[in-house]
């Protein structure tokens, strides 16, 4: 069974894509912080990240800069799920690290694309 890290901290779409993904028989594994990101990352090691930016302790931009700049971790996909429209959050989130930018909100189809990029 394939994990995914959600690191959010909005109940709702914690909710909506926590369910879309164990129905897919994914192990969804959730943290609200950016600090218990990147320790639940180095010491579970998912398939994949979704990653908000806007999180309390360490924002999302450092906590993707950190998990790629990690031997353990800089290999596992991040996909950046965010309320940030700005062209130039999306500029910082790549530079970060992340290997795909979605903004919320979005449908559940457009998130399985992204994930597709990364895991089967």
């Amino acid at each position: 069974m394939q994990k995914v890290l959600l690191v959010e901290d909005e109940k709702n779409i914690i909710l909506g894509v926590k369910t879309c993904l164990e129905v897919a028989n994914y192990q969804v594994l959730v943290v609200e912080d950016g600090e218990k990101a990147i320790e639940t990352a180095v010491n579970e090691r998912p398939d994949l990240i979704l990653l908000d930016l806007m999180l309390p302790k360490i924002d999302g931009f450092t906590v993707c800069r950190e998990l790629k700049s990690k031997e353990e971790t800089k290999n596992i996909p991040i996909v950046v799920l965010t309320a940030k429209v700005e062209e130039e959050s999306r500029r910082r989130a790549m530079e970060a690290g992340a290997d795909s930018y979605m903004t919320k909100p979005f449908r559940p189809e457009e998130l399985w694309q992204e994930i597709k990029k990364f895991i089967v």
